[in-house]
């Protein structure tokens, strides 16, 4: 299915290569190079997909997230050439879903698209019956790429799902922090700062009460252990 991809990005060669990717996956763009121009088509159209430079010119990206968040549901992934992870914990904590650096890998961007517009649209990928982990009410479902709790799907990104996988697979035992990070982090910008954001999400998804888990604990100093209570 064709959905409409938001390009944030005013580096014309970026700008140019991500606009092929896109297209050569059948998807529609569209392209603004500031923040004036992508908060006036995110005001406009909607989309299954929004990719967000956080350098544009002089303008700072992380100052639309925060507007286009409150506009669009789309999943948001942040393309970064900054080598400071301060930003991109920022990004993620005003509703970014993931974060690419640049240089990027072609391949391996093609594949998050893919992941993200797949989870935009609900569309389950087809293939025999995948692993399944039942973790209390919540269900780690491989094939779906998400969790269900309750029975209602959690709206996992690729990177919580990873995250929540990994832990999963080692239900009861304690996790290092390290080991975690070379498992969803790979090749990436890596931070205990940037891990901590992506547990407290998946906690507020998965967790009735997230500021006392009952599935997902901290082991101080150490890491995480997901247990059934």
């Amino acid at each position: 299915m064709s959905s409409r991809v938001l390009i944030i990005e005013d580096e014309v060669v970026t700008q140019h290569l991500l606009t092929r990717l896109v297209e050569s996956e059948g998807h529609l763009v569209s392209v603004a190079q500031s923040c004036a121009e992508a908060e006036a088509l995110a005001m406009r159209e909607t989309y299954g997909l929004i990719l967000l430079d956080l350098v544009l010119g002089k303008e700072d990206g992380l100052a639309i997230l925060r507007r286009i968040r409150a506009r669009q549901r789309a999943p948001i992934v942040i393309i970064s050439g900054k080598t400071d992870s301060t930003d991109i914990v920022t990004g993620l904590e005003l509703g970014a879903d993931d974060y690419v650096l640049k240089p990027f890998d072609v391949a391996v961007l093609r594949a998050r698209l893919r992941t993200h517009l797949r989870r935009g649209s609900g569309q389950r990928p087809a293939g025999p019956a995948e692993e399944t982990i039942a973790v209390g009410n919540v269900l780690v479902d491989c094939g779906l790429r998400d969790a269900l709790v309750g029975a209602q799907p959690a709206g996992l990104t690729q990177k919580e799902f990873q995250l929540l996988l990994f832990l999963a697979r080692r239900i009861g035992r304690a996790v290092r922090k390290e080991d975690i990070a070379d498992e969803i982090f790979d090749g990436e910008m890596r931070s205990d700062k940037i891990l901590a954001v992506y547990v407290r999400r998946l906690r507020e998804k998965l967790e009735a009460g997230p500021q006392n888990p009952r599935y997902l604990d901290t082991i101080p100093g150490f890491g995480y252990r997901l247990a059934v209570e």
